[in-house]
């Protein structure tokens, strides 16, 4: 078995690309769900910058290039399937890594080191959620659950162990940091953000702390708006009146986790009619987006997109280019020592057949010759006698075990099973525990 990542990022795919597969929390549990019934447990990463899709792929003998090529079929006949996208329009934008790239991966995405802005702390609590709710939903379990456990502890650590983290801007705070760079002084402008998740959150604090002069905060539950613009000393409005405030707003930032567009074309334009001369920025934090791209095409109306964050998260990147390099040791290590771990677990089943046929014998025998002694031994003499059995299949075993647990060639495996006459027994795999 080995493990298998399908997906795109802004390395990768452009966002009206990357949005086309994105998976909101809301939707996650039944995508998870969907996803179960094209492959084995599963586990699915989506956020603004990446949609990603790990499962635990099982070999096919020696070797895997048949499953592989199974594996990956199988989940791009689900993106197909679930998202309704063709896929030629996606296929040239996927990834795929295997196993130990698998692994790798996964633990640079965890330690920050994938992310548009180098070391930001929000993958790590959004992989936790992630693998949270795939065990909620029970599509995660075995050693595809201790993959993500231990990419959780490596994001700690590298973190912990380095300054990857140290200053670094959060997509929320890279924005407001886009705004600066974009209008200058904050603090006589008004500004609006739509949605009161964790990203709409990080940015309404980035721009009270930069002083802006009003945050109007606008929440499909209201009552949540309500609670943020008192965090801020700022105001809360209704979903409904949020046009209204279009008239007298400076900057709109989106941060929603709606499936759809939250603020259409004709309702800025409405707006800027009552404002003509004064200029509109919007900036859109949203995967998928939550601002109508056709904004653009309105007069002093100006649109940026994650994608512009680039910028802003490159000077950012330059800052920590030593401590990445730290991290990436961290995270070489990491993965060689979980492949350590999972190469003894991948000899489990052989050891424990091995194990089950040798005592299965020690029983025969034994039975055998206590038979033939017709019940002439005493109690003391037959527990001597069962435990020198055990003893001898303990002793002849201990060598050919850590051979097993040690090895790294799957080949020496099939081998001892044929040696031993193992067959299937005891080839069911393991929970994930040695």
């Amino acid at each position: 078995m080995e493990f298998l990542v399908v997906g795109l990022n802004h390395h990768t795919a452009p966002l009206e690309v990357r949005e086309r597969l994105s998976v909101t929390r809301s939707q996650l549990p039944e995508a998870l769900k969907a996803m179960e019934a094209y492959t084995s447990p599963a586990v699915i990463l989506s956020t603004c910058n990446r949609s990603e899709f790990y499962f635990l792929e099982p070999n096919n003998g020696v070797g895997s290039s048949i499953q592989w090529r199974i594996g990956d079929e199988v989940i791009k006949e689900f993106l197909v399937d679930y998202f309704d996208v063709p896929l030629v329009d996606v296929e040239r934008y996927l990834y795929l890594y295997r196993h130990e790239q698998c692994i790798h991966h996964l633990f640079r995405v965890t330690s920050g080191l994938d992310s548009m802005v180098l070391g930001e702390s929000q993958i790590l609590g959004q992989v936790r959620d992630a693998f949270a709710t795939a065990a909620e939903v029970n599509t995660v379990q075995g050693p595809l659950s201790r993959l993500f456990h231990q990419a959780l502890r490596v994001g700690r650590r590298a973190r912990h162990e380095t300054g990857i983290s140290r200053n670094a801007l959060s997509v929320s705070r890279a924005c407001v940091e886009l705004a600066k760079s974009l209008l200058g002084d904050l603090s006589q402008l008004r500004v609006m953000v739509i949605g009161v998740g964790e990203a709409g959150k990080l940015a309404a604090m980035a721009l009270s702390l930069s002083g802006a002069k009003e945050i109007v905060v606008t929440n499909r539950t209201y009552e949540r708006a309500v609670e943020l613009a008192g965090e801020l000393s700022g105001q809360a409005v209704s979903f409904g009146d949020m046009p209204d405030f279009l008239s007298y707003a400076d900057i709109v930032i989106g941060a929603t986790g709606s499936p759809e567009y939250v603020l259409e074309a004709d309702v800025v334009s409405e707006a800027m009619a009552l404002r003509p001369e004064r200029p509109l920025f919007l900036i859109d934090i949203a995967v998928p987006r939550d601002i109508d791209p056709a904004v653009r095409e309105l007069s002093n109306v100006f649109l940026y997109d994650v994608d512009d964050l680039e910028s802003i998260s490159e000077s950012n990147r330059q800052e920590r280019e030593q401590e990445a390099q730290r991290a990436e040791e961290i995270v070489t290590q990491e993965t060689e020592q979980f492949l350590e771990w999972f190469r003894t677990l991948e000899a489990l089943p052989t050891v424990i057949a091995l194990r089950q046929k040798a005592e299965a014998v020690r029983k025969r025998e034994l039975n055998r010759t206590l038979r033939r002694l017709e019940h002439k031994l005493s109690p003391e003499e037959l527990a001597s006698l069962e435990a020198m059995t055990r003893a001898i299949v303990k002793k002849l075993l201990h060598n050919p075990t850590v051979y097993l647990k040690e090895q790294r060639n799957a080949s020496q495996t099939h081998l001892v099973r044929d040696m031993f006459n193992l067959g299937d027994e005891g080839s069911s795999r393991p929970n994930g525990h040695v």
